[in-house]
């Protein structure tokens, strides 16, 4: 198989291929080694390439399995395979052992997915930047001077340029959203808990966390969907999908909605002005379609400073803890990074009020957010403020480190992302546009709690509509 005609279709188109008999699985992901190949040692998005075990799994896997064949990379964080290692790109997690598989990645082997390696992610996916000092920094393959966004940077580097068609991100705070926006792909933050995230944690983050996909075509997101959605035994929640079939919705007849649509900051502040024009045509282009779209403003609450983000340092703190529990030790000063030093801190430091304050913060933003848009049926705003920063303008582990300047200019990056972790929606960033200089620009799409369906359709809409941007960027004709 041809890298060309490989990177041309994606995972749906793949998976009937290999089911029809037309192309084998072995043929797929010999084209997926060679890609990763040619262009990772350029972008450093995949950290582990497992050539045989991959070979292995295409030959022994079940041919008519829904996306039998088609090769997936998974994030080096927060979910674990039996195979592999899991190291949260950290350092202090350098020799750590395989543990056995998470639910979900027990329901991607059984979709017939060929698990082929490994995406590079900031230490304890805890930026809007993929830069870890243990792995050193993914670039985006749209421009090699800026990043590809984090959290899930590398697996947005990797589907971007042509190297698998869907991988595995994970989003606390924007972490499936940035990326994606920033290499120009579709990328969906789910609703809490329809995806699961068991059985090593029941919720992460107290419920801002969430486990998903970044891919090219919303078909992909919403085939991927229908394999893992729904509770799993034992879970602290139990969300069923919301409708039998996600991919089969796209299908059914768009409708007319309302949409809120905040251009502006939480606290009144602008986004930069070709973001601000891009915004403008989605309003125009929503119109056109048909549905009702008006102009609207974050409510007070959601402008709570620094208050919920002991919740994700919790996570942080407590990862870091377990593993000193396992090895004996807590990790040295060159063992982990000073944004994770910082989290590891306030989380030792912090009492059950501190948290239960946190909780009330995010609580708080929630009800206020639903109250205010209640009317209706989706939320669009910017994904970034900005177009994507220079690499190391973001820097979590610089030798003069400061929380508060480092989260300025992380949040000022990405200021719309966070906050649909805390009220739980499902959220997607959409590649609609490019900016001048042509990198991708991402509008976000948000919808009520578990009406993940209702998202995806428009999503599909707009990208009939608009046929998104190229579909791959310079460096994969270059490389290929």
């Amino acid at each position: 198989m041809k890298l060309p005609e490989y990177a041309a279709l994606d995972a749906v188109a793949l998976s009937e291929h290999v089911r029809s008999g037309d192309l084998s699985a072995a043929e797929v992901v010999e084209a997926a080694i060679e890609a990763i190949a040619k262009i990772n040692p350029v972008l450093n998005a995949v950290t582990l390439v497992d050539a045989e075990g991959a070979r292995s799994s295409a030959r022994s896997l079940d041919q008519n399995s829904r996306l039998a064949g088609v090769p997936f990379l998974i994030k080096d964080t927060g979910i674990h395979t039996a195979e592999w290692p899991t190291t949260h790109s950290s350092a202090y997690f350098r020799d750590a052992a395989p543990k056995p598989d998470s639910e979900i990645v027990r329901r991607w082997r059984t979709a017939g997915l060929v698990f082929v390696g490994k995406t590079n992610t900031p230490e304890y996916a805890n930026d809007f930047v993929t830069e870890p000092a243990f792995r050193g920094p993914t670039l985006n393959p749209w421009n090699l001077t800026i990043t590809a966004g984090g959290s899930s940077g590398g697996a947005a580097a990797a589907v971007a340029s042509g190297m698998v068609p869907v991988a595995h991100g994970s989003d606390i705070g924007g972490s499936i959203r940035v990326p994606a926006a920033c290499c120009g792909l579709f990328g969906l933050k789910p609703s809490r808990a329809l995806n699961p995230l068991g059985p090593y944690r029941g919720e992460i983050g107290a419920g801002l966390h969430a486990e998903n996909v970044l891919s090219h075509t919303v078909r992909d997101s919403a085939a991927m969907l229908d394999m893992t959605a729904g509770p799993e035994l034992g879970a602290p929640y139990r969300v069923s999908r919301s409708v039998p079939s996600y991919f089969d919705w796209l299908r059914t007849p768009s409708e007319r909605l309302r949409i809120a649509c905040l251009g502006r900051r939480a606290d009144g502040t602008d986004v930069t002005p070709e973001i601000k024009a891009r915004f403008l045509e989605a309003m125009a282009l929503l119109e056109e379609l048909g549905h009702e779209v008006e102009e609207a403003s974050f409510p007070p609450e959601v402008d709570c400073g620094d208050g919920w983000s002991l919740l994700w340092m919790s996570e942080i703190g407590l990862t870091i803890r377990e593993r000193a529990e396992e090895i004996g030790r807590m990790p040295g000063n060159d063992e982990i990074e000073r944004l994770s030093r910082h989290a590891l801190e306030r989380f030792e430091q912090a009492s059950a009020a501190d948290f239960i304050n946190a909780q009330s913060c995010a609580h708080r933003a929630s009800f206020a957010m639903a109250r205010k848009f209640d009317r209706f049926d989706l939320i669009m705003t910017p994904t970034t403020a900005e177009l994507p920063p220079r690499l190391g303008e973001i820097n979590g582990n610089g030798a003069h480190f400061d929380y508060e300047e480092w989260a300025n200019r992380a949040y000022g990056f990405a200021p719309f992302t966070e906050i649909f972790n805390v009220t739980g929606q499902p959220a997607a960033s959409l590649p609609l546009f490019q900016s001048n200089s042509g990198v991708p620009i991402g509008i976000q799409l948000v919808a009520r709690q578990n009406e993940d369906h209702r998202l995806l359709r428009i999503a599909h809409e707009l990208e009939q509509v608009t046929q998104w941007p190229t579909r791959h960027p310079p460096i994969w004709a270059a490389d290929c």
